[in-house]
């Protein structure tokens, strides 16, 4: 797992060959007017989700995780609580993966909570649990997914 900010995303580009693309095109480009939905850079292998969420409580929020891909989380809106837990530190999935949705889910609390604001994003690994938009009012975000 990373939080940085924006600025710096340069020194990230090397974890995975489409890496640059990904957060280049983040930064290049105004997401305020743009209509929530799903943005295809390359079909399902790199695509960002513009989400307008209701952000949740802690204890409404459960840890996700993924087999196939990235996410580099950016909020727009307002900072953002994100949870995180090492995968390895947790047993059975409570909700179990599911292959088509590349999703699987524990109802357990996140091991360290931290705050993501505006101008920052993180990056979520297979071997990352998260538990993201935790906060009050709504949210305006970007999670990019990169197959891996």
């Amino acid at each position: 797992m990373i939080i940085a900010d924006l600025t710096a995303c340069h020194r990230y580009y090397n974890l995975h060959p489409r890496m640059r693309e990904m957060l280049e095109y983040i930064v290049q480009h105004d997401f305020s007017q743009q209509e929530a939905g799903r943005i295809l850079l390359d079909g399902d292998d790199l695509f960002i989700n513009l989400d307008e969420v209701e952000l949740k409580t802690k204890e409404q929020q459960r840890l996700e995780f993924h087999k196939n891909y990235i996410d580099i989380q950016v909020p727009l809106l307002q900072a953002e609580t994100m949870g995180w837990t090492a995968l390895s530190d947790l047993t059975t999935p409570d909700i179990a993966y599911n292959p088509e949705r590349d999703c699987g889910f524990y109802t357990q609390a996140a091991k360290e909570y931290f705050c993501v604001k505006p101008g920052q994003f993180t990056i979520f690994f297979p071997e990352d649990a998260h538990a993201p938009i935790i906060g009050n009012g709504k949210q305006r975000k970007l999670v990019g997914k990169i197959r891996i």
